[in-house]
């Protein structure tokens, strides 16, 4: 079977312009997502390594703090203005070393178009050696009083399983890559409507 292209109609790409639009603004000029929160935000040295980072993001920062290893990604999706994280885990292992809980961040989003974009900037990074692990964005459920969606930044660990070590470097290496590929892929994609 072949994929057709589905037609679009003026207000349908007027739509898209405008997440596009929307992700490039977040990605151009990121904002430092915990500014409201933290009573030492400077633009100049703020940044995904501050040590606040997990309180300051946390809407519970004293039962639920972001946990170090995993709040630079929180940062990092925060700072686009397009991505809302409501959940994150830095991953966990066993008493005998074995992977027990995966490294992810859960997330609010109102564009398909940003969720396809994120995808394709996780499987760049992957493609291009710099992560070990294949990433992926899947949709996932939410509480029964919580009709709106999330998502989750996630490693795919069926196929080539790594140690948590490694997973936990590359939420390190995604935080710090992702803004460039963010950036290309919006360009791209804008271009071609």
């Amino acid at each position: 079977m072949k994929i057709e292209k589905r037609d679009c109609s003026p207000e349908r790409i007027a739509n898209f312009r405008a997440e596009l639009d929307a992700l490039a603004e977040g990605c151009g000029q990121q904002t430092i997502p915990c500014t409201a929160n933290c009573p030492k935000a400077n633009p100049n040295t703020c940044s995904r390594y501050c040590p606040d980072v997990g309180e300051m993001l946390s809407s519970d920062p004293e039962n639920y703090p972001i946990e170090p290893k995993i709040a630079p990604l929180v940062f990092e999706l925060k700072s686009y203005s397009v991505f809302d994280p409501c959940w994150s885990c830095e991953g966990h292992a066993h008493t005998n070393g074995q992977l027990w809980k995966l490294p992810r961040v859960w997330f609010y989003a109102d564009s398909l178009i940003h969720i396809r974009i994120l995808g394709e900037c996780l499987e760049d990074l992957f493609h291009k050696d710099i992560i070990n692990a294949r990433w992926r964005v899947v949709l996932t459920f939410s509480d029964d009083n919580n009709a709106d969606t999330t998502f989750c930044v996630e490693p795919i660990t069926d196929d080539n399983p790594q140690p948590l070590e490694m997973l936990q470097k590359d939420v390190a290496t995604i935080a710090e890559r992702l803004t460039p590929l963010m950036k290309a892929r919006t360009t791209r994609l804008k271009g071609a409507l």
